[in-house]
């Protein structure tokens, strides 16, 4: 069975919301897990034991909060270890010209750093799924969207 990893950091509690509207796209997959923690609760070893890995994080000055860098940055004793997996992200932010792209391209890199398999999206927004302000149904639905495609790429490949 797949399993996928989501991560996420919330302050306001709208990146929260977008990480349980991705769970649910995930759940409602047969033949794939899904775990849910904050970034503060993930270790090393969930990486590593997860086929697809998402991270949420609000946008902070263009880039992903420390929080959730503070993850990306243990991440490195995984080095060589995630090759294969399948990653994503998301995030949230008070303002459309927020630095949105530019803070899930920060977790991006990451993965694509660590040999990960990134997908892109066709109907939404084209790196991850992102919310000005808390989430709308339309944000909701993008999100769980973004849930099934994750979760279906990590049973495909795992």
């Amino acid at each position: 069975m797949a399993k996928v990893l989501i991560s996420y950091f919330s302050k306001s509690g709208n990146t929260k919301a977008m990480a349980e509207s991705i769970r649910d796209g995930v759940n409602s997959l047969e033949g794939v897990d899904v775990d849910l923690k904050k970034v503060q609760d993930t270790t090393i070893s969930d990486l590593r034991s997860s086929d697809g890995i998402i991270i949420g994080s609000p946008t902070y000055f263009g880039v992903m909060a420390t929080e959730a860098k503070e993850l990306m940055d243990k991440s490195i004793q995984s080095y060589g270890k995630l090759v294969g997996k399948v990653g994503g992200a998301f995030t949230s932010s008070g303002m459309i010209g927020g630095g949105n792209e530019t803070t899930i391209m920060s977790i991006l890199q990451g993965f694509l750093i660590h040999g990960m398999i990134i997908p892109g999206v066709q109907k939404g927004n084209h790196y991850g799924p992102v919310s000005v302000g808390a989430p709308d149904q339309e944000v909701h639905d993008e999100c769980v969207r973004y849930g099934k495609m994750i979760g279906a790429l990590a049973k495909k490949l795992g």
